[in-house]
C-alpha cells in the first residue's frame, strides 16, 4: 500500500486500506520511495499506489508514478523479479490507451500487464483524490471477500450508489489483463 506526495486523499486512504490488509507493508511520505516501492511491490499478491500518474505516449516506459523522491517508470518496474498479481493504481488516466506506431496500444496499465501482473484496476479519467478512498475501499473489501478484480471492481462500483460523484468516479475505472486466478 503505497501514498505518494502531493495528494491530499493518498494517505487516509492508504491507512483506511491498512485496515483490511494487517500485515500489509505501508509506505508513505518520505517512506514512499523508488526503491522502498520496487521493493515492495515485488511478488506482492495485491499492490495498491495511490500517487500521481504520468502517461508518456511517445514513450510508454518513460510513464510514470509520483513518489517521495522522484519518478518511478515503467522501466523501473521492469526490474521486478516478479510483478504483482494485481495492481489497484487510482491515478489519473491510468488505465488510458493510447495507439502507437504500428497500432500499438500503450499506456500504463496495459505496460503493467506487459511486465506480467495479472489484473490492473485503474481509471480512463482524471479522478478527484478525496473520493478514491471510500472508492478504493470498497473494492479492496471485495477483493478480500474473494471476488475475482473484475467483480471486485463491479461490486465497488454497484456500492456507489446515487451520488452522481461517486458514480462518476466509479464508471472511470475498468479491469484490464487477466480475470481471476493463476
Amino acid at each position: 500500500l503505497v501514498a505518494g506526495p502531493d495528494l491530499p486523499g493518498a494517505e487516509e486512504e492508504v491507512a483506511a486500506l491498512a485496515g483490511l490488509y494487517p500485515s500489509a507493508r505501508v509506505l508513505r511520505g518520505p517512506e514512499a520511495t523508488v526503491e522502498r516501492v520496487l521493493d515492495a511491490l515485488a511478488g506482492a499478491g495485491i499492490a495498491h499506489v495511490a500517487a500521481h500518474g504520468r502517461l508518456r505516449s511517445d514513450s510508454p516506459l518513460l510513464s510514470s508514478l509520483g513518489l517521495a523522491d522522484g519518478a518511478l517508470t515503467i522501466y523501473d518496474l521492469e526490474r521486478l523479479a516478479a510483478a504483482p498479481a494485481t495492481f489497484v493504481l487510482p491515478a489519473c488516466n491510468a488505465a488510458v490507451p493510447r495507439v502507437a506506431r504500428g497500432d500499438e496500444v500503450v499506456g500504463t496499465a496495459t505496460a503493467l500487464v506487459g511486465l506480467g501482473v495479472r489484473s490492473v484496476l485503474a481509471p480512463v479519467l482524471p479522478v478527484p483524490d478525496e473520493a478514491a478512498a471510500p472508492f478504493s475501499v470498497a473494492l479492496h473489501t471485495a477483493l478480500r471477500a474473494g471476488s475475482t478484480p473484475a467483480a471486485a471492481l463491479a461490486a465497488a462500483q454497484a456500492d456507489a450508489g446515487d451520488d452522481p460523484g461517486r458514480r462518476a468516479l466509479a464508471a472511470a475505472f475498468v479491469c484490464i489483463g487477466v480475470d481471476g486466478g493463476g
